[in-house]
């Protein structure tokens, strides 16, 4: 029996141009979907964990990602926040004008938002957010105390960037797909090479990297 959320999401689907739609959550859990059999909830976790370090960076940059829509060759994806952690995607032919769609998808969130506030995975959202943010305030904690290069990186981008600086750093961290302590020379060069690739101001980068590098030497001396 259809859920109240995917009845509202069919009512999606239904809209023109439009060939399919899910929703997920900030863990990138597939929450309701209306999407073809052939596409597995595990390529939906894909494309959800893609569509969510776009609007991740977005953010992080100061730009808008209440709403975004990327084209393709051959179709549109149009991604939407509501309900403060859930999103919603919708595969569109490309040719759609944001006057065609912005309306009716205005009104469907409404609906989806409605039907998800009925559903016991709004709640059960809810307690996994608070338990994510009391592991994010502990690891953040953790951070500020590494004596690493790792820690010392990071301090020296707050120096000079603020929260933008730390928010670089964790992203840096999370693509290269780093775990602190960092004990090779690689991996602090990654980190280090993927941060200043991001920092926008010549000075600070420059900087940034003259003094990441006096903090490079003294973390291999140390482990040498």
């Amino acid at each position: 029996m259809a859920t109240k959320l995917e009845d509202a999401l069919r009512k999606v689907t239904a809209l023109p141009g439009v060939k399919a739609a899910f929703v997920f959550d900030q863990f990138h859990a597939i929450i309701a979907r209306d999407v073809p059999g052939q596409y597995s909830n595990d390529i939906l976790k894909r494309i959800a964990s893609q569509l969510y370090q776009l609007a991740l960076f977005s953010w992080k940059s100061k730009v808008l990602t209440q709403e975004f829509r990327l084209v393709y060759d051959k179709y549109a994806v149009y991604t939407r926040l509501f309900a403060k952690n859930f999103y919603l995607v919708v595969f569109m032919e490309k040719n759609l004008e944001p006057a065609d769609f912005r309306q009716p998808l205005n009104l469907s969130v409404l609906v989806l938002d409605r039907a998800l506030r009925t559903e016991d995975v709004f709640e059960s959202n809810r307690s996994m957010v608070k338990v994510a943010q009391l592991a994010e305030h502990s690891l953040k904690e953790s951070h500020e105390a590494d004596d690493s290069f790792a820690g010392q990186f990071r301090r020296l981008c707050v120096t000079y960037m603020g929260q933008t600086g730390r928010d670089m750093v964790d992203l840096a961290m999370e693509e290269q797909y780093l775990f602190p302590p960092l004990r090779t020379e690689d991996d602090m060069r990654r980190l280090r090479d993927y941060a200043l690739a991001h920092v926008i101001h010549p000075l600070k980068r420059q900087i940034i990297q003259t003094e990441s590098k006096k903090l490079l030497v003294a973390a291999l001396n140390n482990y040498a």
